[in-house]
């Protein structure tokens, strides 16, 4: 039987190849893989203690697909392992998690190196500005993550939600989702192709499906934000 943890997370990895694909495109496939199996790895090696020598053997094999992918002494593979070195140092060693407030920024930024920085500077050479605006998005799982563990984090762990409270942390949300929709370039309300159509005017709602409805219902909260990966993921493979 799988565990709970290991399907959620297949889940959310499911949801972040299809963002990541829909970024770099289908013919960078193999970036997104890569990207997926990350997030399973990086998650599962912090939920299940016994089993840190099996999950460590993955990552090296997916590091190794990096090195070949970005070549072993490029900067980009570079990045790649001083992204590894602070994961494997979040709960041990350095312990970054228990830095206050920096959660979500950790993750914000390993999302973004992993699903969208890294490949870019390996296929093309640069990192265009307009995809920086991602980051509001990875923060954001990141803040409603926090959200639904305030009461296990309290005395643990001082996090955005335990400072800012429960009201003013889903104002947050809302306002900084809207804020990402309205810098997104892809989202087209008026678009002639009605697959796009529809998809971004779901979007542009989402905000407000969230406040109105899904902040009354915590068991839903962070599988809703997951999903958002999909359909902005598929809205730009449209």
């Amino acid at each position: 039987m799988i565990l709970v943890p290991l399907k959620k997370n297949l889940l959310l990895s499911f949801f972040a190849f299809f963002f990541s694909l829909g970024i770099l495109n289908t013919n960078h496939w193999d970036f997104a893989l890569l990207f997926a199996l990350s997030i399973v790895v990086s998650y599962q090696w912090l939920y299940e203690r016994s089993n840190h020598w099996l999950y460590l053997l993955i990552a090296g094999i997916i590091g190794a697909s990096y090195a070949y992918l970005c070549g072993p002494f490029s900067w980009p593979f570079f990045y790649y392992l001083l992204l590894g070195a602070l994961v494997l140092t979040y709960e041990k060693g350095i312990k970054w998690r228990r830095i206050p407030y920096i959660k979500p920024v950790f993750i914000a930024i390993c999302w973004f190196s992993l699903g969208i920085a890294i490949p870019k500077l390996v296929l093309y050479g640069k990192l265009p500005i307009v995809d920086f605006s991602h980051l509001f998005l990875f923060f954001i799982l990141a803040v409603v993550e926090d959200l639904e563990d305030m009461s296990e984090d309290i005395g643990h762990i001082r996090t955005i939600p335990l400072l800012l409270t429960k009201v003013p942390t889903e104002l947050l949300i809302v306002f900084s989702l809207f804020g990402y929709f309205a810098m997104n370039h892809r989202l087209n309300i008026f678009s002639e192709h009605w697959e796009i159509k529809y998809l971004s005017i779901i979007l542009a709602n989402s905000p407000l499906i969230y406040a109105v409805y899904l902040k009354n219902s915590q068991k839903i909260n962070h599988q809703y934000f997951d999903f958002l990966l999909f359909l902005v993921g598929l809205l730009y493979l449209l």
